[in-house]
């Protein structure tokens, strides 16, 4: 009896023995499943000119840490510099033209409208004269010219009997010299103002003369040209029109061609286009460039990818986001907190024939580890070891 109970604890015993050696077993099989090694890589850009030349300076140095936008390297502008001030002297210009054109374009508008209604009305004016000397003169205008040739015979008259009258005195010493003068003015004035008013009768009796029909009609065809010249000139607003258009189509080629000047002057100056650090420098002051030639190679350091291959039995426990614990050689003891970002959709070196299962298993695919890395302990290419949680 007591020999079956020994043997009983024993067999308990090693049964527990070998469920601890199982467990542990597989313990430590499913942790080095989740145990992967790859190589650090950042997220770098190979910087060069869009225009070639000779390097006039390079500003940055290897380890550097530079901000976006900032002038990194540099290439001789002489060149281009005179070719901007050229085209913008040329846009100065056009500019200038244009504005000469449009003030004669206003001074059209306000000026030639203004003159054909100053000949449209000089016009109707002597139109209107021809028209009352063709007629000839009216009854009552004739009537009136009637009237005062009598009234000037009356005036006259009466001052020729007053001349009489003052003479007689004179002569028998009644009147003076003063007197008989004044009396004489007076009748030689109303004599006068009545050939005048006897003329003005024959006149508008007898109508206006040829010669003046004439010289009315030789004024009113003098007029009408006019006219004419000035409803003609109405067409200079039209074609200070398409020479403003014009012009304004001169100021925006040359802008164009100016902005296009700044542009390739711009091309001689390397900005950052991010903020980073610069991993390497391949060209030095003097050097003369082609386009697209690398000059520097930027690198963002703040956050670092960690490049690990997973076999095609092991992908389906990887997902994206899962959390990851990085430890490198360089820093034992540390351990860097990552996240899975990037999980290849095909795998690698798959053979396009049909495997077998052990061919199969061959197969794997590429996961991005993205590191936070703000004190830029972990390096381009640096080995690490990652376990997926």
């Amino acid at each position: 009896m007591q020999k079956k109970r020994i043997a009983v604890i024993i067999f308990l015993l090693l049964l527990s023995g070998v469920g601890l050696l199982v467990y542990r077993g597989q313990r430590e099989l499913k942790q080095r499943d989740l145990y992967y090694s790859g190589t650090i890589e950042a997220t770098s850009a190979n910087l060069s000119f869009q225009a070639g030349g000779r390097v006039t300076h390079v500003f940055a140095r290897e380890g550097q840490a530079v901000s976006r936008g900032q002038v990194l390297a540099e290439l001789d502008r002489a060149e281009n510099e005179v070719h901007f001030d050229q085209v913008r002297a040329n846009l100065d210009k056009a500019r200038q033209q244009q504005r000469q054109l449009e003030t004669v374009l206003d001074v059209y508008k306000k000026t030639l409208p203004d003159e054909v209604a100053r000949a449209e009305a000089g016009v109707h004016t002597l139109t209107a004269q021809l028209e009352e000397l063709l007629a000839g003169s009216r009854i009552q205008d004739v009537e009136r010219v009637r009237q005062a040739l009598l009234a000037a015979e009356a005036v006259r008259e009466e001052a020729r009997r007053d001349w009489d009258r003052t003479d007689r005195l004179y002569k028998d010493g009644l009147s003076s010299d003063k007197e008989r003068d004044v009396v004489n003015l007076k009748y030689e004035t109303a004599q006068r103002d009545y050939e005048q008013a006897r003329e003005a009768y024959a006149l508008i009796k007898e109508g206006p003369r040829k010669e003046t029909v004439a010289a009315a009609r030789a004024r009113l065809a003098e007029g009408e040209a006019g006219l004419k010249s000035a409803r003609h000139n109405l067409q200079r607003i039209e074609a200070a029109h398409r020479d403003v258009e014009a012009a304004r189509a001169q100021v925006r080629g040359a802008a164009a061609a100016q902005a296009e000047a700044g542009i390739q002057l711009g091309y001689m100056r390397l900005l950052a286009p991010a903020p980073g650090t610069i991993t390497s420098r391949n060209v030095e002051p003097g050097e003369v460039v082609l386009p697209n030639r690398e000059v520097l190679t930027l690198s963002d350091l703040s956050r670092v990818d960690l490049k690990i291959f997973v076999g095609e039995t092991e992908i389906g426990r990887v997902k994206p986001g899962q959390r990851a614990d990085v430890r490198v050689d360089s820093l034992p003891g540390k351990v860097f907190p990552g996240t899975v970002a990037f999980i290849s959709p095909e795998g690698e070196f798959t053979p396009k024939f049909i495997q077998t299962h052990k061919e199969r298993v061959k197969i794997v695919y590429l996961v991005k580890i993205s590191l936070p890395n703000p004190k830029h302990e972990l390096k381009t290419g640096m080995p690490a070891d990652a376990w997926l949680r």
